[in-house]
């Protein structure tokens, strides 16, 4: 009766508007036919993946593989932790229920294809998802191609987490934090609610979470110096700046104590390029010097051409009897949303 009703009214309109409303209907109907479903938010605990993979394949060389890489120990944590926690399952029970997990790697084992290969997808059946699926005729050829592309799937898995994690905070974030660095700093840097600033000088500022049990510690230390030297990115350079600020500006509880980088295990020194810029990142393990605490950091040193200044932006944990590798993460994603203003 309503399409009916339409009709009839299209009949006794002048001919002007009755072709409004055919292209207008059109249009209308057009746009349903085009809309995508809205994706489900993902599901899953942080640093967890779910292979798909099934029995055979995972018991044997191929698998065992994959799982080593997968559950790597995680770089400069004071403990042992993995990479991922990895959640197994076969071809049969990869339902909806798994469908929408954050981290997928799904290996397909057939003689229809020719050698081995792995594509990227992301927001397949959920957002933000990433969805590995690896292909191989053979397990032989798949267990080469895992041996030979180690660090591109870690790599792939963790920046997706570091992703999320920088997309929940760019949501909820708490800009005056933001905002009041980047008029101290000339800096963007990105933090989700419950953190503050602790300090904030014309040099070094602090900006800290802590619960109400004051028992787990994350923190991000901001700090500036003169650029004079081509040795300033040269890991020991770097360290030593590190030390000399902390020691001026992060005292222990104790008397005489102070944060310092545990040299011991020296940190691990990586340099790369992104969106144009050169970056020096620090791994390893802070300490107090004549006190008991300690836990892992991770730092980036840049340069600011303009203002011919180094700056250093660090996330740091502190969490006695807990697993640290989520934790460091999360400032690790405020950390890497760091912007230089022009």
């Amino acid at each position: 009766m309503k399409l009916k009703y339409i009709q009839m009214t299209a009949i006794i309109m002048p001919g002007k508007f009755l072709t409004i409303l055919i292209i207008a209907l059109t249009a209308l109907f057009a746009s349903f036919g085009e809309r995508t479903p809205m994706l489900p938010n993902v599901t899953g605990t942080a640093g967890q993946v779910v292979v798909v993979i099934n029995a055979p394949v995972w018991e044997g060389d191929a698998g065992r593989q994959l799982g080593r890489i997968l559950s790597s120990d995680h770089p400069a944590l004071p403990q042992r932790e993995p990479m991922f926690d990895i959640v197994q399952i076969g071809h049969a029970s990869f339902s909806n229920i798994f469908k929408t997990h954050r981290n997928i790697v799904r290996v397909n084992i057939s003689s229809q294809y020719n050698e081995a290969s792995m594509s990227i997808r992301r927001n397949v059946f959920a957002r933000p998802q990433i969805f590995l699926e690896i292909n191989s005729p053979d397990t032989e050829r798949l267990h080469s191609f895992l041996v030979n592309q180690e660090q591109r799937i870690t790599e792939e898995l963790y920046k997706a987490e570091l992703a999320r994690i920088s997309e929940y905070n760019r949501q909820y974030e708490k800009r005056s934090i933001r905002e009041q660095l980047n008029e101290s700093f000339d800096i963007s840097l990105v933090f989700p609610p419950g953190y503050d600033i602790f300090l904030d000088t014309t040099d070094f500022a602090w900006v800290g979470f802590s619960p109400v049990a004051q028992e787990r510690i994350q923190g991000v230390f901001v700090y500036q110096y003169d650029y004079r030297d081509p040795n300033t990115f040269s890991p020991e350079f770097i360290v030593n700046k590190r030390n000399e600020f902390l020691r001026r500006y992060v005292p222990g509880p104790s008397i005489g104590s102070y944060m310092t980088t545990e040299m011991e295990a020296f940190p691990s020194f990586h340099e790369y390029m992104e969106n144009g810029r050169y970056f020096a990142e620090l791994r390893g393990l802070w300490k107090l010097q004549n006190d008991f605490m300690g836990g892992p950091f991770i730092s980036l040193t840049t340069l600011d051409e303009e203002r011919n200044r180094v700056i250093t932006v660090e996330g740091f944990v502190f969490a006695p009897g807990e697993r640290k590798r989520n934790l460091l993460r999360q400032v690790e994603g405020i950390i890497n949303t760091l912007e230089i203003q022009q």
